[in-house]
């Protein structure tokens, strides 16, 4: 009596199948990706459809939730209407569609600056960046440190952009209470009218945090989601002094 090897045919076709699934997320991942890249590019006359950034985290795997998916169009948008350099606390998929965004801008003045804790990761968005052709973007590996109340990157502020007109700063394991270092660390950086959005507070004192520096630094301070910590603080611009004479 022979008997049939139960990793023979079966296990073939199995681990055809595997492959054949796993070269069809990436083919889709390549070609939604590139389609969000051309829609994000500073010469695409319409903003990135919301389906298509919802489309790109499916392809990866990681669905997009009703919150996490008004974050990144918030990020989107601001990103599409700032002039200046960018900020990014955390690198992601969404570092890919604001590097587009940058991208093209001849005078070097509206850059992505992105930290990021995990080098293997950072390596992996830097491959994409480079696969991809996106410019006027620098991922910076930076390990996570503790300062006192909460946990930052470890850089010198000064190896960043002079000037931040919008900042990203979705809060992640790495960085607990990361806002409160964000402002700390930044805010002599950030520009009169810069915006910074913030998702994942993640805890009362950390808001109250954050409503205080906004009191304390002519900024407005927008609660957009509180069940997800999601805050928009927008710096308003200083009113010319009227001249008397």
């Amino acid at each position: 009596m022979q008997l049939r090897n139960p990793f023979g045919e079966h296990g073939i076709v199995a681990g055809m199948k595997a492959r054949a699934d796993i070269y069809s997320r990436h083919y889709g991942f390549d070609q939604c990706l590139r389609r969000c890249l051309n829609a994000a590019s500073p010469g695409a006359a319409d903003p990135l459809p919301p389906h298509l950034v919802s489309e790109l985290y499916a392809h990866w795997g990681d669905p997009l939730s009703p919150s996490a998916e008004t974050y990144l169009r918030s990020c989107l948008v601001e990103a599409r209407k700032t002039r200046g350099h960018i900020l990014q606390c955390g690198a992601s998929l969404l570092t890919l569609l604001l590097g587009a965004q940058c991208a093209g801008n001849q005078d070097k003045d509206r850059q992505l600056w992105c930290l990021e804790h995990d080098s293997h990761w950072a390596n992996v968005i830097r491959s994409w960046l480079t696969q991809y052709e996106v410019h006027a973007t620098h991922v910076i590996s930076a390990r996570a440190e503790v300062f006192g109340r909460y946990v930052w990157y470890a850089i010198d502020p000064a190896r960043l952009a002079e000037r931040f007109s919008l900042v990203l700063c979705d809060g992640a394991r790495a960085t607990p209470q990361g806002v409160v270092g964000t402002l700390d660390k930044v805010s002599d950086r950030l520009a009169p009218d810069a915006v910074v959005l913030v998702r994942k507070i993640g805890s009362a004192a950390s808001l109250k945090t954050v409503t205080e520096w906004a009191a304390a630094n002519n900024a407005s301070c927008a609660l957009v989601d509180k069940r997800e910590g999601f805050v928009k603080i927008a710096r308003r611009q200083p009113q010319p002094v009227p001249d008397l004479d």
